[in-house]
Parts: C-alpha cells; sequence; structure tokens
C-alpha cells in the first residue's frame, strides 16, 4: 500500500477516533446522570447523611431507629439504611436497581475520597456506609424521592431545602454530534489543503510546460513530503529535464544537419558554376557533383537509418551469426582502407579460428555495419604506420570486442558525448566525415541487447569496448 493510503487512514481514523471519543464521553455521563437522578447528591442530602452516620455510630441502630422514624412524620427527603442482605432498617422497600446503583456510586465516591485525601481535602459523603452495635454494615443514602416506597410523592419546589428538580428526560447528544462533527471539519480541512495544494502546483506547472516553458520545477515546492505526490512532482521535473534536454538535441541535431549539407551544397554550386564558365572543363565538374551528391546520399542514408534505430522502427532479423568470421571480413576491409597510409590492422583470424567459434544471435548486415563503423573510426583518426588492434574477450554469457587505435584519443569529459550525432571531440574537429558513424554503432549495439563504452589507453589512443550476448 502506498504512503498516501496511510496519510488519508490516518486523516480518517483520527477523525472518527475524535467522534466516538466525544460519543463515549456522553454515554459515561449519562449514566452518571442515572446514578445521580436515583439518589441524592445535595448538600442537604449530604447533611441528613451525615447526621444519620453519627447517629448509628454513637447511638446505636436503636437510635438510628428513633431519628429515621421522626423524620418520616416531616416534610423532608428521607434517609434509608440498607444492610449487606439489602433488606432496609424499617423493613421500607426500595427497587433493586437503585439499591444496585446506590452501592456502584458509594464505590467510585470511596475512590474519590481516597484520591482527595492525598489532596488534604475531604468533601462530605452523599452515601456512607457504617457498622452499627448489631454486626450489620448499614449503607445510608437518600434516594430519590420517587423511588421511596414504590410511590411518587410530590418533589419540594425548586429550592426547598436547597433540593434541584432534575429533568425526567434524556436528551439527545447534541454536543457529541457537534464535536464530533466540528472535529472532521477540521481533519477534512486540513486534509483538502494538504492534497490540494500540492496538485494545483502540479497543475500549474503542467500548464506551463504545455505553453512551451519546460525549465519549471515542482520538486523543491514539494518540501519534505515522501508521499506519491512529490513522487510525481520528481517525476515531473525529470520528464520537463528530459524534453528540455531533447528539443535542444533536436534543435541542435536540426542545425548540425544544415550545417553538414551547407557545404556539399556550395561545392555544387560551384561546379555548376565552373561547367556554365568553363565549358571545356565540363568533366571535371561533372565528377565534383557526382562526389557531392554521393557525399549527400550518404548523409542522408546514415540520418534515416539513425532516426529509425532511434525510434525502434526496425525489425531486427535475427539468425546464427559466427563473429569470427564477421570480424575477419572487418579487418580486410580496413586493411583495403588503411593500406594507403601504411596503418596495420592487429587481428590474428587464425588464432581467432583456431578456438570455438563465438556464436551470436543478431542481424548480420546491422552488426557488420555497427562494427565496421567502430574500426574505420579507429583507423580514421590513428597517425601513418601505426596500429588498429582488434581483440574479443570472452565469458560463458558474454563477448566483448575491443577496437583500439594509437590517435590522441578523447577528453575525459567527452567520452560519453562521441556516441552522439555529429559530435567530434575537441582535438578530432578537422576530421572528415559526417560524425554520425558512432551513433550508429551504439544503437545497432543497444537494440542487440549489448553496450558500447569508450575509454582512453593509458599510453595513447582511444579504446572501444563493445559487449553483446553469446548465444
Amino acid at each position: 500500500m502506498g504512503r498516501l493510503y496511510w496519510k488519508f487512514f490516518i486523516f480518517f481514523f483520527l477523525a472518527q477516533l475524535t467522534a466516538v471519543t466525544a460519543v463515549a464521553i456522553w454515554v459515561a455521563n449519562q449514566n452518571q446522570d442515572k446514578l445521580n437522578t436515583q439518589i441524592e447528591t445535595s448538600p442537604p442530602a449530604r447533611s441528613l447523611v451525615d447526621a444519620a452516620a453519627a447517629t448509628l455510630q454513637y447511638g446505636g441502630v436503636e437510635g438510628l431507629s428513633a431519628l429515621i422514624t421522626r423524620w418520616s412524620r416531616q416534610p423532608v427527603p428521607q434517609v434509608f439504611a440498607i444492610s449487606e442482605d439489602n433488606s432496609e432498617l424499617l423493613g421500607r422497600t426500595l427497587p433493586a436497581d437503585v439499591i444496585a446503583n446506590a452501592r456502584a456510586l458509594f464505590e467510585r465516591q470511596s475512590a474519590e475520597i481516597a484520591a482527595a485525601k492525598s489532596g488534604h481535602f475531604m468533601p462530605r459523603m452523599a452515601l456512607q456506609k457504617i457498622k452499627a452495635n448489631d454486626h450489620h454494615e448499614y449503607l445510608l443514602f437518600v434516594p430519590a424521592s420517587k423511588h421511596v416506597n414504590g410511590v411518587v410523592r410530590p418533589k419540594p419546589h425548586a429550592g426547598q431545602f436547597g433540593f434541584h428538580g432534575r429533568p425526567g428526560k434524556h436528551s439527545y447528544p447534541v454536543m457529541p454530534l457537534l464535536a464530533g462533527a466540528f472535529a472532521s471539519f477540521i481533519f477534512a480541512a486540513i486534509l483538502a489543503w494538504y492534497f490540494s495544494k500540492p496538485i494545483q502546483q502540479l497543475r500549474n506547472a503542467f500548464a506551463s510546460a504545455a505553453g512551451g516553458n519546460l525549465d519549471v520545477r515542482v520538486g523543491k515546492s514539494m518540501g519534505s513530503r515522501r508521499d506519491e505526490l512529490a513522487d510525481l512532482g520528481n517525476a515531473f521535473d525529470l520528464m520537463a529535464t528530459r524534453l528540455g534536454a531533447l528539443l535542444q538535441s533536436q534543435t541542435r541535431l536540426l542545425h548540425q544537419v544544415s550545417h553538414e549539407l551547407r557545404s556539399p551544397l556550395a561545392r555544387l554550386q560551384i561546379a555548376v558554376g565552373l561547367a556554365r564558365q568553363q565549358p571545356d572543363k565540363l568533366a571535371s565538374s561533372l565528377a565534383r557533383i557526382e562526389r557531392e551528391s554521393e557525399r549527400m546520399d550518404d548523409l542522408v542514408g546514415e540520418l534515416l537509418a539513425l532516426s529509425r534505430l532511434e525510434s525502434g522502427m526496425m525489425n531486427l532479423a535475427k539468425e546464427a551469426v559466427n563473429l569470427n568470421e564477421l570480424l575477419d571480413t572487418v579487418a580486410e576491409d580496413a586493411r583495403f582502407e588503411g593500406e594507403a597510409r601504411k596503418i596495420i590492422i592487429d587481428y590474428d583470424a587464425t588464432h581467432e579460428h583456431a578456438v570455438a567459434p563465438v556464436m551470436l544471435s543478431a542481424q548480420p548486415d546491422l552488426l557488420h555495419r555497427a562494427i565496421d563503423n567502430v574500426v574505420r573510426n579507429a583507423v580514421k583518426y590513428t597517425p601513418e604506420q601505426s596500429h588498429v588492434s582488434i581483440r574479443t574477450v570472452c565469458d560463458s554469457a558474454y563477448v566483448t570486442v575491443v577496437v583500439s587505435d594509437q590517435g590522441t584519443g578523447v577528453l575525459r569529459d567527452e567520452l560519453e558525448m562521441i556516441f552522439q550525432p555529429f559530435f567530434r571531440g575537441s582535438n578530432t574537429s578537422h576530421a572528415d566525415g559526417h560524425g554520425v558513424g558512432l551513433a550508429i554503432a551504439k544503437q545497432i549495439i543497444e537494440a542487440h541487447g549489448g553496450t558500447i563504452t569508450a575509454e582512453n589507453e593509458p599510453s595513447a589512443g582511444l579504446s572501444v569496448a563493445i559487449k553483446l550476448p553469446r548465444l
């Protein structure tokens, strides 16, 4: 489960917990009110209980009986004395639930008294339990007048003897419901703000990006969030960065293609002008026009091949390929090309064929083109009367073809960039070619599930490693 799930869960859990707590407090208060409606706890009732307790303690059962009998003839609340077996001292009757609630209220009152002792304050008790001279323990309290003898007696009016009437009906839990609704409102508002703010930021960022501003970023504005919305903001930043780089790359590519096409077009125009001005040199002008048109055709062909490879539109027709034989053919072509500059291609085909052939699953013409581009690039940049070496390193799963030259190498910061279209190293900017050969090689190798990397040799030159999975 995602992090947003747990945040939603915690928000709703706290809101529900607050509402349930409010209702639970209300129910507890209702239970307390129920006890208080059956037992008088007002100051006059406490005074009567105090008097009855003192009489029982010092005058015994006979004294308390006489006192309660005398009070029964007067319009005052009646004190009841309940023994352990729930029998009343004078034989009067009370509902069993009133007696049970009286005992529960006494236990609660005793706990409150014990806590009050630690604070050096002794409140007067509405219920008291006294052990009499007849060896019985009596619980003394004043029940509500409606429970006395099962007959509803007229209540004193409000304020008489200090007693106050209580409502007979239970009110609805208005305050708990309002508290729960308020807590839910607060949590809902916080939740809405917490999630709507980053969503609005993302919406504004997308609108800005749609308007062409790819420099907008939202990752920092997410603050310290660590959830899916923060991940979405970081993903947007990455998307905007990559789109910006892609657009810059496309713009640069368009500029470079225009530059590459301008030179042969300019030479074509010159050749056409010479042909018109000097008809006697028409043959040489036509030869120049043919060479320049072939160069433009080669450039357009390479660009089309690179475009198909980058877009993934080219479906590979793979078959079993003997890498040793393919490298033998590439080496022979390289020897022919480097012969004029006395460049030696170091590839021992006899030794390579002496061991077990290395088999690959590949499209032969594309793989040949990729390796040939790398080798021809080495031949182009190695000095005259030098060496270009081709060797293979095998393990159980992969084979690595390493092509090394003895040229000036490439700056460390430019090693990754030489596989980009039209890129030329700082120390190779005057070399011939279009600058797309290594880019095509990279696309072909990666389409075959391999990798291609470059590094400078310790002494001099550049080494390009092509790693491919074996069949």
